[in-house]
């Protein structure tokens, strides 16, 4: 299993070497319609405290329209192991704006599971607001959602964030609240290179009920185009 992860790592950053200079820049369809593509690599995939793929590390790839007015359109995919699901495909839109110091954005988002039905599809309200002053290297962040799925398995999930920009590297930490599900604390650094982007995350959760407390360490290998 190892070896195989160090083979899919390997196969990832050649990939990537090989479409940066063709996807180095987002695709401008229109003076104001932009198309974006991004990819990584995970250790874990860890979802606001639960794991999705059962230890396994993950790719995933993901492509985001942008249009007048701060609208946008996107999706992303992922592998997974949820019962007989096996991939997990998110298809959202929303509109961000800023103001000054803040940054507004609201979404909607539907997150599908192909093969499982519908009993684990989801959807949700997102609202998230950012406030970075200028010329500052921090910012204050506040991300709600609101559970639009009778039968999906969980519930609303409030979230406050901090980031501060170190020049050598960034730093963000957060703390969720997972209504009956979880209670999540992250802390994350992360480095932007040329032919990536590199995090690695401590997430640490405090589950109720039955299910034990888990603590994750997760590197990650991202790239936008």
């Amino acid at each position: 299993m190892k070896t195989k992860s160090i083979n899919i790592l390997l196969s990832f950053l050649i990939f990537f070497s090989h479409v940066e200079s063709a996807l180095a820049k987002p695709i401008k369809l229109s003076e104001d319609m932009e198309l974006s593509f991004n990819g990584g690599y995970m250790s874990r995939y860890v979802y606001r405290g639960l794991d999705q793929n059962k230890d396994r590390s993950t790719a995933y790839v993901g492509a985001d329209l942008s249009l007048p007015m701060g609208v946008y359109i996107g999706t992303w995919a992922a592998e997974v192991n949820q019962a007989t699901a096996t991939e997990e495909i998110d298809i959202y839109f929303g509109i961000n704006q800023s103001v000054k110091d803040f940054n507004f954005d609201i979404s909607y988002l539907e997150a599908r599971y192909p093969g499982e039905r519908q009993s684990l599809n989801a959807a949700e309200y997102n609202f998230k607001i950012n406030y970075q002053p200028q010329m500052k290297p921090f910012s204050f962040g506040y991300y709600l959602a609101i559970e639009d799925t009778g039968n999906a398995v969980g519930s609303d999930y409030k979230e406050f964030n901090i980031a501060y920009d170190f020049k050598l590297f960034n730093f963000f930490t957060s703390y969720g609240d997972w209504d009956a599900i979880n209670k999540v604390k992250t802390f994350e650094i992360s480095k932007s290179f040329s032919l990536f982007d590199l995090s690695i995350s401590r997430i640490m959760t405090d589950n109720v009920g039955a299910t034990a407390d888990e603590t994750f360490n997760i590197i990650t290998l991202s790239k936008n185009f």
